[in-house]
């Protein structure tokens, strides 16, 4: 039986998802070490759900749903589904990430050859590649975090837009519509980057329509019609939209839910500041170059093709992708305050694609001169290609703080409370607080509790001495905290039980137990 174009792509593309995705599967997702903070803060959402779904608490589960006001409630909702699934750990809410990447993946190359004609499938084939040996989609489809859910549905809602064009079916208005509202419930930032896109996108039609609106007088009432039903798809779109956001906002949190929405967008994502017109102008050019693929050559490739919008002229479907790149990129830009890789990782997969179209715009149109250009352009890839395993296997001590936190829970009973105020990027309460989620006590390792308030109630201390700088560090925690178990100790209240040595990791671990006084 003869293969098609589609199914010969396909088999390309899982060939290389087994091979390139098994590894990051095994490396980033099995072998991952703790949770970072941001990681740990998402688990302990999903955790908090799954455990009032298992109580059948419906109030907890709502008041847990609402709590989550400057990052909404989806993610944790299809986390604690994969909790459900596969047991509470660090591998079930990594793999949740993982299965979003897949799907992604997917996605990409269905779109490419839906969108793409003949040259599709080649189309889809490369975009995938360049996603699956791309640092910034290895890394956040293989961490416990937004980005793959804001990827997947920008992917998805992209695909229902073409389709709403191609069949004129009223329900992909309402996929569409639903898909664009599930961004508000992800993340706000992710939907304050994909609606206006999409609005972009619909004004651009409204020259041409307010053409022939114009010469409806001369045509009759009957040359109305097309133009009833573009507004009123557009209108479901609307309205679907409207009823979705109004379902999270009015409820008795909304101003405070406003507040965190505008915080979130217009003060603080997260990222970094940047100063200087220069430097934020050319923040996100940079990022593409050097995180979006393994080659910061081939990253500028792709930047470069981003400015070749007469591709969208040879596949005009594809085209569109351009407006949703750059109109992501200008707000992420110029009205986003603080800057991040990871707040245009929604776009990666549109810039594969766009990528990956124009090679082959090119050597379509010129073909053998096209070919010898390529390959010119392309061998400066070869130079960073030492650096492509990194991303599949990144370099590991042989103890990681994972095998810290199991040293701790080895060696204390799990029915005394336990403290710890320690804020490492891998060590932190947020991280403690979901390593220790079965302990049968209470885990006192909120910073916020207080040092002589975790003295009263805790019987277990748990610190780290690290060995000078150390790259884990966030703040001056860690020496505040030992200076604090040390006055202890002079003053009698704790003494020190237990400690392992990690030298890979150059850190000592300790416990300290309080004294019966």
């Amino acid at each position: 039986m003869k293969l098609t174009d589609f199914q010969r792509g396909m088999i390309i593309v899982l060939a290389a998802f087994i091979v390139l995705g098994g590894a990051l599967f095994v490396n980033r997702v099995v072998l991952g070490d703790a949770f970072g903070k941001e990681e740990a803060q998402h688990a302990l959402y999903g955790l908090s759900i799954t455990k009032d779904v298992r109580a059948l608490d419906w109030h907890g589960f709502w008041y847990d749903t609402q709590r989550q006001m400057f990052w909404p409630f989806l993610h944790s909702w299809a986390l604690s589904l994969f909790f459900f699934c596969f047991g509470v750990s660090y591998f079930s809410a990594r793999f949740l990430s993982f299965t979003l990447l897949a799907i992604t993946l997917l996605m990409t190359y269905v779109v490419s050859v839906k969108f793409c004609d003949r040259q599709g499938w080649r189309i889809g084939v490369v975009a995938v590649l360049l996603a699956l040996t791309s640092p910034l989609m290895a890394r956040f489809g293989t961490e416990n975090t937004l980005e793959g859910l804001g990827a997947m549905i920008f992917m998805t809602a992209f695909y229902f837009y073409i389709l709403t064009e191609e069949k004129k079916l009223t329900i992909n208005y309402v996929l569409l519509a639903v898909l664009l509202a599930l961004s508000i419930y992800t993340n706000y930032l992710y939907a304050y980057l994909m609606v206006p896109a999409f609005i972009v996108m619909t004004l651009g039609k409204l020259g041409p329509i307010g053409a022939e609106v114009v010469s409806l007088n001369r045509k009759g009432e009957h040359a109305a019609v097309p133009f009833f039903w573009w507004a009123y798809r557009k209108l479901v779109v609307v309205g679907v939209l409207a009823v979705m956001i109004a379902a999270w906002f009015l409820t008795a949190t909304f101003n405070r839910k406003i507040m965190l929405l505008l915080q979130a967008i217009f003060r603080y994502s997260g990222g970094e500041q940047v100063s200087g017109i220069v430097n934020i102008l050319l923040y996100y050019p940079k990022a593409i170059i050097n995180y979006f693929s393994f080659s910061p050559w081939l990253g500028f490739l792709m930047l470069i093709a981003l400015f070749l919008p007469w591709v969208a002229f040879r596949f005009p479907k594809i085209g569109k992708l351009y407006t949703f790149v750059w109109t992501a990129l200008l707000l992420a830009t110029l009205t986003i305050p603080t800057k991040a890789p990871q707040f245009i990782y929604i776009i990666a997969p549109f810039v594969f694609i766009i990528f990956a179209a124009t090679l082959f715009y090119l050597l379509e149109k010129y073909r053998r001169v096209a070919a010898l250009g390529i390959a010119a352009a392309l061998l400066p890839v070869l130079l960073s290609l030492p650096q492509l395993p990194a991303v599949y296997a990144p370099a590991r001590p042989a103890d990681r703080m994972i095998s810290v936190l199991g040293y701790f829970q080895s060696s204390l009973l799990p029915r005394y409370p336990l403290a710890t105020s320690l804020n490492l990027q891998h060590l932190n309460p947020e991280g403690v607080a979901f390593h220790f989620w079965e302990w049968n006590a209470p885990v006192l390792a909120d910073p916020i509790i207080g040092e002589d308030e975790m003295l009263r109630n805790a019987q277990y201390f748990l610190t780290v001495e690290l060995d000078g700088e150390h790259p884990e560090l966030l703040d001056d925690s860690v020496s505040r905290w030992n200076a604090f178990l040390q006055e202890q100790v002079r003053a009698g209240n704790l003494r020190e039980i237990s400690f392992r040595s990690f030298p890979d990791l150059g850190l000592t671990a300790r416990i300290y137990e309080k004294t019966s006084r």
